[in-house]
């Protein structure tokens, strides 16, 4: 008897995955706060405050915050990841796209995708923070912006190559892998069955993608990074295109941060703003025309169909199934 998750309906699947990512991501983080405020010296309690830390210790700072980062990338994304597809399909590789995209050039095109995207998110980033939601939700979004560029200060205050390393592990890899398998491998896959749509899912995924980051000055920038990491996915066919893509745009701005910690201290970006909406244009053309491309190679339906939710006969994708 058929017992796969993937035959439940969509609303028990999402119930069953959020459930299981909650509850291995609390118990994973209990055990790595035990384990940094150890480390630290500090009270369990404490833990949350980092004004009660050791400010003399930046050993022990970086040592807690990275706890909490492995404990959310295995706890949150990788492991409730890869159970859910174990018991949704005989073949849970493929059921996350655990296999070579549609076409080799997928590599090269996805990872200059997010790269080209960066004009157009910086100048929506600009837009997004002139959004003015009320003092109450304003003074909200500021401080919990501060409260992310305080961590993100001590991870970059030492300038050595062990450093950048560890950075472009922690920070870019993690969510490279993590937030890709979670939101394009499982999320995704849910959303597009439930609306019988491909666009309505990837961009309900991409809501959501950006919506949980609880960094809502920079929703719009994040919300278009999510739609395209969500395209590049739905016509590749492979998920490992999607993680590179997401983790060389976080390494090249880990990189960026390394050498130019100051700009943490900014919110006008990296690009000159005098030109930025020229930029930001060129950006969408050039965006235009890899979207184009992607769907001429597509591994969900041949270039002369129009979109379906089913993939045609002897495609490698199977989204729906």
């Amino acid at each position: 008897m058929q017992t796969y998750l993937k035959t439940k309906p969509i609303g028990v699947q999402l119930l069953l995955f959020v459930g299981l990512a909650i509850g291995l991501w609390v118990i994973i983080s209990l055990m790595a706060m035990s384990f940094g405020a150890q480390a630290a010296g500090i009270n369990l309690a404490e833990l949350s405050n980092m004004n009660k830390w050791d400010s003399s210790n930046l050993a022990n700072k970086l040592l807690i915050i990275r706890s909490g980062l492995v404990a959310q990338f295995l706890g949150m994304f990788v492991l409730p990841s890869l159970l859910f597809a174990y018991f949704s399909d005989p073949q849970p590789r493929q059921y996350l796209g655990l296999r070579q995209p549609a076409h080799g050039a997928y590599w090269l095109v996805g990872s200059l995708l997010l790269l080209v995207a960066l004009p157009l998110v910086e100048y929506t980033g600009m837009l997004n923070q002139q959004l003015d939601l009320g003092p109450a939700l304003n003074e909200w979004m500021h401080q919990r912006e501060a409260e992310v560029s305080n961590v993100l200060k001590l991870a970059f205050v030492e300038k050595t190559t062990t450093n950048l390393i560890a950075n472009l592990v922690f920070i870019a890899l993690f969510a490279g892998i993590g937030e890709e398998l979670f939101f394009r491998g499982i999320i995704q896959r849910m959303m597009i069955r439930g609306t019988r749509s491909p666009w309505a899912g990837i961009i309900i995924t991409a809501f959501l993608f950006s919506f949980f980051h609880f960094q809502f000055l920079g929703f719009a920038p994040r919300l278009i990074l999510g739609v395209l990491l969500g395209l590049l996915y739905w016509y590749s066919g492979s998920i490992w295109v999607a993680i590179l893509a997401h983790f060389l745009y976080d390494a090249t701005l880990v990189t960026i941060l390394h050498y130019n910690p100051h700009l943490l201290n900014q919110t006008s970006g990296f690009l000159p703003q005098a030109t930025l909406p020229w930029l930001a244009l060129g950006s969408v053309a050039l965006l235009a025309a890899i979207v184009w491309w992607m769907k001429r190679n597509s591994a969900t339906y041949t270039p002369d169909e129009p979109v379906t939710v089913a993939p045609p006969p002897n495609s490698t994708n199977d989204f729906i199934a």
